[in-house]
């Protein structure tokens, strides 16, 4: 895939912002945290390779070191200095690697660390991701259930209260599963999903020295707040914000909670004007 590939939106002028989302997802998932970042920012978000209106290869490379190289590229390409990402769960793992491997870069590297449900480290994986990755029956599953079926099954298991899910979110992702290649996309990136240097990895997370905010449900089943609260205690100086009756996805289950604390923590960390 070349660097140009991959579909994102742009919104709003001034230091720019990349939201990378998770697995399944699109930048759809960002609808309720666009509209306030772009008040006096550069907000790009991003569709990952096989996601949302990016292209759906049928190749092998879903792993989230592919999805690494591919947003890195759109960053230079961008020419995204000064950069603040948010990530949310597959997207946080995204997120995590590019601020290690460009820190090197002085010209591009992250500035402020956004990390939403992110997965960091080996854990049980969510039944509806081992059903993807059983031979046969996972990709029989995906063939033959209707889309609109399968979002809202992995919508219930994200959201806390399943009366939030909005229908129009369960279009909205079938739809991109219903595209060509969208449900080969969706197994090999489930075959994928966990990193075989996922250790190595996380031994890094101590490196990471950019202001670091970790929002998490405190009833996400998907990525445990262990996970958070191990990450808060590898990341030097992170915050770590739980959000009550909230699971997987605050930013779309809880936008009134949510979409403030990342506002604020982004302005917090902008330099101040003299």
């Amino acid at each position: 895939m070349g660097t140009g590939e991959l579909h994102f939106e742009e919104h709003g002028q001034g230091e720019p912002v990349l939201l990378i989302h998770g697995f399944g997802a699109s930048v759809y998932s960002w609808r309720h945290l666009v509209p306030a970042l772009a008040k006096g920012r550069r907000v790009i978000a991003v569709d990952l390779k096989g996601f949302g209106r990016s292209p759906k290869p049928e190749d092998d490379a879903y792993s989230i070191h592919d999805q690494v190289r591919l947003v890195s590229d759109l960053i230079r390409a961008l020419g995204l200095s000064g950069l603040a990402i948010a990530g949310h769960s597959f997207g946080g793992g995204v997120a995590l690697l590019l601020a290690l491997e460009l820190q090197s870069d002085v010209r591009f590297r992250v500035s402020r660390l956004v990390l939403i449900d992110s997965v960091a480290y080996p854990q049980p994986l969510p039944s509806f991701i081992s059903l993807l990755r059983t031979p046969v029956v996972g990709a029989a599953g995906v063939a033959v259930l209707p889309t609109k079926l399968q979002v809202r099954h992995v919508l219930k298991a994200a959201y806390y209260d399943d009366a939030l899910i909005p229908e129009e979110a369960v279009t909205e992702y079938a739809r991109a599963l219903d595209m060509p290649g969208g449900r080969h996309a969706l197994l090999r990136t489930a075959a994928q999903l966990v990193p075989p240097d996922i250790d190595e990895i996380a031994l890094r997370y101590g490196e990471i020295r950019v202001p670091t905010l970790l929002l998490w449900g405190r009833e996400d089943e998907i990525v445990p707040l262990a996970i958070g609260e191990r990450l808060h205690g590898a990341v030097a100086g992170s915050r770590l914000v739980i959000l009550d009756r909230c699971g997987h996805i605050p930013h779309e289950e809880s936008p009134a909670a949510a979409v403030p604390v990342v506002c604020e923590f982004l302005d917090a960390a902008r330099p101040k004007s003299r």
